[in-house]
């Protein structure tokens, strides 16, 4: 008997050892599941983080773009106003010529 008794001993120990070792496994395999779990909503937050801040590029690069557009058309006025003074000028520079021209010649 003390052989079986020995054996089942034996046994017994190597039980709670393998026990042990699926509960060890067990709680790692709950801790990497955690652990995925918490990557991937960091990743979620992340992403949105990232999402939220290329909106507010764009809407900064558009609202950059709509003043520059803005810019450029009181620009154009402005240019067309002085070529439209500068053609004036130059007509009545033309006029004034002619008169004096005539008033010199009499």
């Amino acid at each position: 008997m003390e052989a079986s008794e020995t054996l089942v001993k034996i046994l017994e120990s190597v039980m709670q050892s393998h026990e042990r070792l699926v509960e060890t496994l067990t709680g790692l395999e709950e801790r990497q599941r955690e652990h995925t779990l918490a990557l991937a909503q960091a990743i979620g937050e992340n992403t949105r983080s990232l999402a939220q801040i290329l909106d507010r590029i764009e809407a900064r690069a558009e609202a950059i773009d709509a003043r520059i557009a803005a810019d450029n058309r009181v620009l154009a006025e402005i240019l067309k106003y002085i070529a439209d003074t500068t053609s004036r000028t130059e007509q009545m520079t033309a006029r004034v010529l002619t008169e004096v021209s005539k008033g010199a010649s009499h």
